[in-house]
Protein backbone atom coordinates (compact mmCIF):
# COMPACT_ATOMS: atom_id res chain seq x y z
CA UNK A 1 0.00 0.00 0.00
CA UNK A 2 3.27 2.47 0.62
CA UNK A 3 3.27 2.52 -3.56
CA UNK A 4 -0.12 3.98 -4.30
CA UNK A 5 0.70 7.39 -2.82
CA UNK A 6 3.94 7.43 -4.20
CA UNK A 7 2.00 6.80 -7.78
CA UNK A 8 -0.69 9.99 -6.83
CA UNK A 9 2.13 12.04 -6.49
CA UNK A 10 4.22 10.99 -9.23
CA UNK A 11 0.65 11.52 -11.30
CA UNK A 12 -0.09 14.72 -9.77
CA UNK A 13 3.38 16.04 -10.10
CA UNK A 14 4.33 15.22 -13.76
CA UNK A 15 1.70 17.46 -15.22
CA UNK A 16 3.15 20.73 -13.52
CA UNK A 17 6.50 19.42 -14.62
CA UNK A 18 5.59 19.47 -17.74
CA UNK A 19 3.67 22.45 -17.86
CA UNK A 20 6.04 24.51 -16.27
CA UNK A 21 8.94 23.02 -19.27
CA UNK A 22 6.71 23.53 -21.73
CA UNK A 23 5.93 27.65 -20.74
CA UNK A 24 9.58 28.45 -19.10
CA UNK A 25 11.17 29.18 -22.54
CA UNK A 26 8.84 31.87 -23.89
CA UNK A 27 10.18 35.22 -24.14
CA UNK A 28 7.94 38.05 -23.84
CA UNK A 29 9.51 40.40 -26.30
CA UNK A 30 8.80 37.98 -29.20
CA UNK A 31 5.13 37.91 -28.52
CA UNK A 32 2.31 39.37 -30.81
CA UNK A 33 0.32 41.99 -29.38
CA UNK A 34 -2.37 43.62 -30.96
CA UNK A 35 -1.76 46.77 -33.85
CA UNK A 36 -3.78 49.54 -34.72
CA UNK A 37 -3.61 47.88 -38.08
CA UNK A 38 -4.82 44.33 -36.78
CA UNK A 39 -7.53 42.85 -39.16
CA UNK A 40 -9.86 40.56 -36.56
CA UNK A 41 -13.58 41.32 -36.65
CA UNK A 42 -13.78 42.37 -33.38
CA UNK A 43 -11.78 45.22 -34.39
CA UNK A 44 -13.27 45.79 -37.88
CA UNK A 45 -17.02 45.98 -36.35
CA UNK A 46 -15.49 48.12 -33.67
CA UNK A 47 -14.62 50.84 -36.68
CA UNK A 48 -17.63 50.07 -38.18
CA UNK A 49 -19.67 51.05 -35.25
CA UNK A 50 -17.56 54.37 -35.00
CA UNK A 51 -18.02 55.13 -38.77
CA UNK A 52 -21.92 54.48 -38.61
CA UNK A 53 -22.20 56.72 -35.58
CA UNK A 54 -20.69 59.39 -37.59
CA UNK A 55 -22.49 59.29 -40.72
CA UNK A 56 -26.01 59.09 -38.69
CA UNK A 57 -24.70 62.43 -36.53
CA UNK A 58 -23.56 64.21 -39.66
CA UNK A 59 -27.03 63.04 -41.15
CA UNK A 60 -29.36 63.70 -38.06
CA UNK A 61 -27.68 67.08 -37.84
CA UNK A 62 -28.58 68.35 -41.18
CA UNK A 63 -32.08 67.33 -41.78
CA UNK A 64 -35.36 68.89 -40.33
CA UNK A 65 -36.53 66.78 -37.57
CA UNK A 66 -40.19 68.05 -38.49
CA UNK A 67 -40.18 67.23 -42.19
CA UNK A 68 -41.86 64.28 -44.14
CA UNK A 69 -39.18 61.22 -44.19
CA UNK A 70 -39.52 59.04 -46.94
CA UNK A 71 -36.71 56.61 -46.67
CA UNK A 72 -33.78 56.20 -45.41
CA UNK A 73 -30.72 54.10 -44.26
CA UNK A 74 -27.28 53.50 -43.41
CA UNK A 75 -25.11 50.90 -45.58
CA UNK A 76 -21.58 49.90 -45.68
CA UNK A 77 -19.95 51.24 -48.93
CA UNK A 78 -18.90 47.75 -50.13
CA UNK A 79 -22.96 46.98 -50.00
CA UNK A 80 -23.77 50.16 -51.18
CA UNK A 81 -27.61 51.80 -51.56
CA UNK A 82 -30.14 50.74 -54.30
CA UNK A 83 -33.64 51.49 -53.86
CA UNK A 84 -36.59 52.30 -55.74
CA UNK A 85 -38.30 54.71 -52.91
CA UNK A 86 -42.28 54.88 -53.52
CA UNK A 87 -42.20 58.85 -54.59
CA UNK A 88 -44.83 60.67 -56.19
CA UNK A 89 -44.28 61.87 -59.69
CA UNK A 90 -43.75 65.49 -59.88
CA UNK A 91 -42.98 65.92 -56.32
CA UNK A 92 -39.86 67.49 -55.36
CA UNK A 93 -37.73 65.75 -53.09
CA UNK A 94 -33.83 65.91 -51.57
CA UNK A 95 -31.86 63.27 -51.12
CA UNK A 96 -28.90 63.49 -48.51
CA UNK A 97 -26.15 61.60 -48.18
CA UNK A 98 -23.16 61.31 -45.90
CA UNK A 99 -20.18 58.79 -46.64
CA UNK A 100 -17.53 58.23 -43.66
CA UNK A 101 -14.28 55.76 -44.40
CA UNK A 102 -12.08 56.30 -47.16
CA UNK A 103 -12.22 57.35 -50.79
CA UNK A 104 -15.52 58.64 -52.40
CA UNK A 105 -18.88 57.09 -53.78
CA UNK A 106 -20.84 58.00 -56.10
CA UNK A 107 -24.49 59.27 -56.06
CA UNK A 108 -26.81 58.31 -59.16
CA UNK A 109 -30.55 59.72 -59.62
CA UNK A 110 -32.45 58.09 -62.17
CA UNK A 111 -35.93 59.67 -62.04
CA UNK A 112 -37.96 59.59 -65.51
CA UNK A 113 -34.92 57.38 -66.74
CA UNK A 114 -32.45 60.42 -66.56
CA UNK A 115 -29.42 59.95 -64.52
CA UNK A 116 -27.51 62.17 -62.61
CA UNK A 117 -24.32 61.48 -61.11
CA UNK A 118 -22.72 63.35 -57.90
CA UNK A 119 -19.72 62.34 -56.07
CA UNK A 120 -19.32 61.81 -52.33
CA UNK A 121 -16.45 62.07 -50.70
CA UNK A 122 -15.96 59.67 -47.82
CA UNK A 123 -14.68 62.79 -45.23
CA UNK A 124 -17.77 63.15 -43.75
CA UNK A 125 -19.30 65.85 -46.21
CA UNK A 126 -22.96 65.77 -46.67
CA UNK A 127 -24.22 66.24 -49.70
CA UNK A 128 -27.69 67.43 -50.82
CA UNK A 129 -29.77 67.03 -54.36
CA UNK A 130 -32.98 68.24 -54.79
CA UNK A 131 -34.82 66.55 -57.87
CA UNK A 132 -38.24 66.26 -59.22
CA UNK A 133 -39.72 62.37 -59.15
CA UNK A 134 -40.51 60.54 -62.54
CA UNK A 135 -41.85 57.57 -63.08
CA UNK A 136 -39.60 53.98 -61.28
CA UNK A 137 -37.25 56.61 -60.01
CA UNK A 138 -34.21 54.73 -58.19
CA UNK A 139 -31.59 55.93 -56.26
CA UNK A 140 -28.23 54.48 -55.84
CA UNK A 141 -24.77 55.19 -54.44
CA UNK A 142 -21.98 52.96 -55.42
CA UNK A 143 -18.17 52.89 -53.66
CA UNK A 144 -15.77 54.13 -56.31
CA UNK A 145 -12.98 51.34 -56.27
CA UNK A 146 -11.06 51.19 -53.09
CA UNK A 147 -13.61 52.96 -51.69
CA UNK A 148 -14.72 51.48 -47.53
CA UNK A 149 -16.56 53.12 -44.74
CA UNK A 150 -19.83 53.66 -44.27
CA UNK A 151 -23.26 55.65 -45.72
CA UNK A 152 -26.03 57.31 -44.35
CA UNK A 153 -28.48 58.47 -46.51
CA UNK A 154 -32.29 60.35 -46.12
CA UNK A 155 -35.07 61.14 -48.94
CA UNK A 156 -37.32 63.63 -48.09
CA UNK A 157 -40.16 65.58 -49.61
CA UNK A 158 -39.84 69.12 -50.15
Amino acid sequence: MRSRPGWILGCVLAPALLLTACTSGRDPATESTPSATDTRPGTSALAEGELRTRVQSALDAVTDKGGSMVESGVERVSDGVHTRPGLAEGATYKVTVVCAGKGAVDLDLTPAGRGSRKPVPCDGTVVFERFTAGALGRLEVRGRSGATGMIAWRVDKV
